[in-house]
């Protein structure tokens, strides 16, 4: 993975930490639901961003390597068609 994404990408994963500290108080002490569904929301945003962060390293790094031959460049394509496909489940 790139350095400049690595970066990134933990820096997300910390403020998702973060956030899933804040959903468990939350939910010990019984919080407004609406606010919770906020709170669970804010997270599926940081897993997305996360998700980007990694697509584009990936891309940026692999893609390079793997798209040199035919071979490569169908198995990579394939991989990340099957990647993206579950991230819509």
């Amino acid at each position: 993975m790139r350095q400049d994404y690595k970066k990134k990408t933990q820096d997300a994963v910390r403020r998702l930490e973060g956030l899933t500290v804040k959903l468990t108080k939350m939910l010990e002490e019984d919080a407004y639901c609406p606010q919770i569904l906020q709170l669970v929301l804010a997270m599926q945003g940081h897993l997305k961003h996360i998700q980007v962060h990694i697509l584009e390293s990936h891309l940026h790094t692999c893609a390079e390597r793997k798209l040199g031959s035919k071979a490569e460049k169908d198995a990579f394509i394939a991989e990340l068609i099957k990647v993206i496909g579950l991230s819509k489940r």
